[in-house]
């Protein structure tokens, strides 16, 4: 009975240790005397079939509570269903492994975010990873950019405002890929609607996904240029 008891505590040790959920260090930002924050929660599970460590984020401080909430729930909810899928790949992937000749290696599933505040613009900057078998992981990235003061997301060409600032964009993005022969030039035709971006320090940053423009082992290239000048253009 002892050794039983015994046992179990270091299963439930075990157990513990390998799932928890803590909190991130909040980060604060001041725009125009508001206090905008950010806070977070960190899960880590380890189990034989799925790694999972994923941090969820939540804004504080916007001055539209309905929006906040709205978009509260929606990072939460894109996160867990990212979750979710991989998960279920990793089961589905396992039980199949019972009856293959090639044996199961645990998937993972990773989400990290960052915030920034510059020119208005307040950016939950997102790489979401997993492991799914194969020579390397998997991963994108994901900018949500809201304007404070009108508690809303905004795209691209709201942060431009006219034709000219992002053709002199796609100039100068075009001019960054020639200078790298790890990348394609071919692959570039200029910036999309729902292209990824954020606003840091007062650089626009313009984002690409693994092989958008280059191989998997030229990673999510990015280019920052100066939001002024760009603004400047005529």
């Amino acid at each position: 009975m002892r050794k039983l008891l015994i046992a179990s505590y270091l299963l439930l040790v075990l157990v513990t240790a390998l799932s928890f959920t803590q909190d991130l260090p909040e980060q604060v930002f001041v725009f125009q005397g508001d206090l905008i924050s950010v806070l977070g929660k960190q899960i880590i599970e380890d189990s034989d079939i799925c790694s999972v460590n994923i941090q969820v984020p939540s804004i504080n401080g916007l001055k539209d509570m309905p929006f906040q909430d709205y978009l509260n729930a929606t990072l939460e909810s894109e996160i867990a269903q990212y979750r979710s899928e991989i998960e279920e790949m990793a089961r589905k992937a396992f039980e199949e492994s019972k009856t293959s000749e090639w044996p199961f290696r645990a998937f993972n599933v990773y989400v990290v975010y960052s915030a920034y505040v510059s020119d208005g613009i307040l950016t939950i900057d997102m790489i979401f990873s997993e492991y799914t078998g194969g020579a390397h992981p998997n991963a994108s990235r994901r900018t949500y950019n809201i304007d404070i003061s009108k508690s809303r997301l905004v795209a691209l060409h709201n942060v431009l405002g006219n034709k000219a600032a992002e053709d002199a964009l796609n100039d100068l993005i075009k001019s960054e890929i020639d200078k790298r022969e790890d990348l394609w030039p071919d692959y570039f035709d200029g910036v999309t609607t729902d292209q990824c971006f954020y606003l840091k320090a007062g650089r626009l940053c313009i984002c690409f996904q693994p092989y958008d423009i280059g191989p998997w082992a030229s990673g999510m290239p990015e280019f920052c240029f100066p939001l002024k000048e760009l603004l400047n253009q005529k």
